[in-house]
């Protein structure tokens, strides 16, 4: 199962993991009334199962509520296509807003369950901001990886060690190594079949924000997590795949 965004990184935070200020709006009203109250440049982003929304225009800047309130209402009530969906898109009934960022660098960090070792891997890489499996399939020395035993968990010592060959300065190495960890707890506490943020940016003033997010969750683990149940967006999922 999947979620949008904005739910993904409101459990982050439950985790203690910083994200961008921001709000969901359904409206184009409400968009520019949230843009209105954080103040200064935001950024409108449609809230859809499906990644490249930035090229496909489902990511846009504004200056201001009434641009942003204008952005909105391009936005909602369409349908979105990018090259992860069909010709036909995914509807966009929701955007978020959220306060812009000054993104020094950008970074890329997840947890998935490896098919071989059946051990969770965290993978993290210098290079975020862009398609992972791009730079898998082009750079593949770019992406670093930790194994974790489940009976020890994720340990400090391998945090570091993935911060360091992220090329994070000193000072950022133990806030990165204490956010792998906090991912790694919602991955085990939530069921989680992927806890990916991407990009994980360091801002201008040298601190770490999960720009992005994305969490999909064991189904057949649902029965033991009604409040991740409940998050379900059914327009989204492929009719097929509804049970």
């Amino acid at each position: 199962m999947k979620v949008h965004e904005y739910q993904a990184k409101a459990l982050l935070a439950e985790f203690g993991i910083s994200v961008p200020e921001g709000k969901v709006a359904a409206t184009a009203a409400e968009a520019g009334k949230i843009a209105r109250e954080l103040g200064g440049k935001v950024v409108i982003k449609a809230q859809v199962f499906a990644g490249g929304r930035g090229k496909a225009g489902g990511i846009r800047v504004a200056e201001g509520p009434e641009e942003a309130e204008r952005l909105a209402g391009e936005m909602l009530g369409r349908r979105l296509v990018t090259y992860q969906t069909t010709a036909e898109g995914v509807p966009v009934s929701k955007v978020l807003v959220e306060k812009a960022v000054d993104i020094q660098k950008e970074l890329y960090l997840s947890i998935i369950v490896d098919n071989t070792t059946r051990m969770p891997v965290v993978m993290a890489s210098a290079a975020g901001g862009i398609d992972i499996e791009e730079v898998a399939r082009a750079s593949p020395e770019k992406i670093l990886k930790a194994y974790v035993d489940p009976a020890m968990g994720f340990q400090a010592f391998q945090g570091r060690k993935l911060a360091y060959g992220m090329g994070l300065e000193q000072a950022q190495i133990r806030a990165a190594a204490d956010l792998m960890a906090s991912l790694y707890r919602l991955f085990v506490s939530k069921d989680c079949s992927l806890a990916e943020i991407n990009p994980l940016t360091v801002t201008s003033e040298g601190k770490l924000l999960a720009l992005d997010a994305k969490l999909n969750f064991d189904d057949n683990a649902l029965f033991r997590h009604p409040e991740i149940e409940a998050l379900r967006d059914v327009e989204q999922e492929d009719p097929l795949e509804v049970k």
